[in-house]
C-alpha cells in the first residue's frame, strides 16, 4: 500500500479516509479490516477527555491511548497501536485543528514503545493511561553508511530470521530518546535478516547483486514494501532485499504498485 494521503495537507476524515479505506469514524484510534493501516486522530478537543498528546522536541509524539473513563487496558486500539509492527500496519498520524473541521495529515510513524502513567479521565477523576512514544519514520530513512554495512555473516539464517521475528514486539520505553533506539535496533534486526535471506539476488528481478561491498559481500539494499519512505521496524514478511534499480523501480515507477503487490506476495512465500 502507497498511501496517497500528502504530509501537512488536510482531508475530509469521512469522505477521503474512512470512505476508502473503512474504520471507525468516532474516537482517535481507527483500525480499517482491509487496509494495512492504523489511523489516529488528535488534536481539538482531545484535552477534554483527559487526553495529553503533544509533540516533543525531538519530533516524537506522546499519544495518549484508547479509554475516557478508568483505567485503560491494552486491548482493542491500544493493542492495535503496540502490534502494528507484527501485524503489518503503518500508523497515520492526523491532527485536527477546530471541532468538526478537516484533519491534517502528520505523517506515517512507528510505536517506539509505551508506558503507563497517571492521568485524570474525562472526569477528573486519577486513573492508569497507557502512554505510546511514536516516532516518525521520515527520522529513520536508511543513511548511505547503514546501506553499506553487511548483515553479520557468522549467524544462521534462522538465528537471524528469530532475531528479526523478536524484534517486530514493542517493549515498553521510559523516553523518546529509548524509543528512538529500540525502532533502529529493530529496523536493523530485519534488514540483517533480509538481506541473508535473498543469498545475494534481488528478490524482485532475481538478478545477482550488482557488486561486492568493501567486505565481499553482495550489495542489496532493503526495501519496505507498505511504506513511502525506507527506515524503521517492519515485518520479514513485508521487507523485500533489492538491487538499486529495482529498488528505485519500486518507489518511482510507473508500475510501482503493481511491483510492490508482486514483492509482497512473494516475500510472504518465503516466510510460510
Amino acid at each position: 500500500m502507497l498511501w496517497p494521503f500528502e504530509l501537512h495537507r488536510s482531508y475530509h476524515r469521512r469522505n477521503d479516509i474512512h470512505a476508502r479505506f473503512g474504520g471507525q469514524q468516532q474516537g482517535g484510534i481507527s483500525t480499517p479490516a482491509d487496509a494495512p493501516g492504523i489511523f489516529i486522530f488528535t488534536g481539538h478537543g482531545a484535552e477534554q477527555v483527559g487526553y495529553q498528546d503533544v509533540f516533543e522536541a525531538d519530533g516524537s509524539f506522546r499519544y495518549t491511548g484508547q479509554g475516557q473513563l478508568g483505567d485503560m487496558r491494552m486491548i482493542s486500539g491500544n493493542r492495535a497501536i503496540r502490534d502494528h509492527v507484527q501485524n503489518g500496519k503503518d500508523i497515520l498520524l492526523f491532527q485536527q485543528t477546530k471541532k468538526g473541521g478537516l484533519v491534517r495529515f502528520e505523517g506515517l510513524y512507528v510505536c517506539g514503545g509505551w508506558k503507563i502513567e497517571q492521568q485524570p479521565d474525562m472526569n477528573g477523576q486519577p486513573r492508569q493511561a497507557i502512554v505510546f512514544t511514536l516516532v516518525p519514520q521520515s527520522g529513520l530513512s536508511i543513511e548511505a553508511e547503514d546501506l553499506e554495512t553487511d548483515a553479520p555473516d557468522d549467524l544462521p539464517l534462522a538465528e537471524l530470521r528469530e532475531r528479526a521475528l523478536k524484534a517486530a514486539l514493542v517493549p515498553t520505553a521510559a523516553s523518546p530518546c529509548i524509543a528512538l533506539a529500540n525502532v533502529r535496533a529493530r529496523s536493523k534486526a530485519v534488514r540483517d535478516y533480509v538481506l541473508a535471506r535473498a543469498a545475494g539476488a534481488c528478490e524482485a528481478c532475481r538478478s545477482p547483486a550488482p557488486f561486492l561491498t568493501g567486505t565481499g559481500q553482495p550489495y542489496l539494499e532493503a526495501h519496505h514494501i507498505h511504506k513511502l519512505s525506507d527506515g524503521g521496524p517492519d515485518h520479514p514478511a513485508s521487507v523485500a532485499a533489492l538491487c538499486p534499480n529495482c529498488h528505485r523501480q519500486a518507489h518511482f515507477g510507473a508500475d510501482q504498485v503493481i511491483l510492490n503487490n508482486e514483492l509482497l506476495e512473494r516475500v510472504k512465500q518465503l516466510e510460510k
